[in-house]
């Protein structure tokens, strides 16, 4: 009997009302002290990246490119990260800003 194929949409993620909270929360406070590391852990354990955190990789993270060689966890859990990092951007909204503030800065850079 034929059955029907189709191709599987892409999920949109979903995030919860918490935790775009506290991301936003985190992304436009000051990044130090303890109370920030506790909160940071908290996110990252609520977007399930436990093994993420635990090798000091962020959502948070705003580097531009990665810093690890590609034969360490790291340089997969960079990308991962990165990855969740623009779509939480993009569910609060930030992105565009961001991205305008960032262009403004290198334009304003010295050369």
């Amino acid at each position: 009997m034929p059955v029907k194929a189709r191709t599987a949409k892409t999920l949109r993620p979903s995030f919860s009302p918490q935790v775009l909270e506290l991301f936003l929360e985190l992304e436009h406070g000051p990044k130090r002290g303890e109370k920030f590391k506790a909160r940071e852990r908290e996110l990252m354990y609520k977007l399930n990246l436990v093994h993420e955190w635990w090798t000091g990789d962020s959502v948070l993270d705003r580097s531009a490119t990665c810093a690890y060689e590609p034969q360490y966890i790291s340089f997969l859990h960079w990308h991962t990260c990165r990855e969740i990092r623009l779509q939480l951007l993009a569910a609060t909204g930030s992105a565009g800003v961001r991205e305008r503030r960032d262009r403004a800065v290198r334009q304003g850079a010295p050369h």
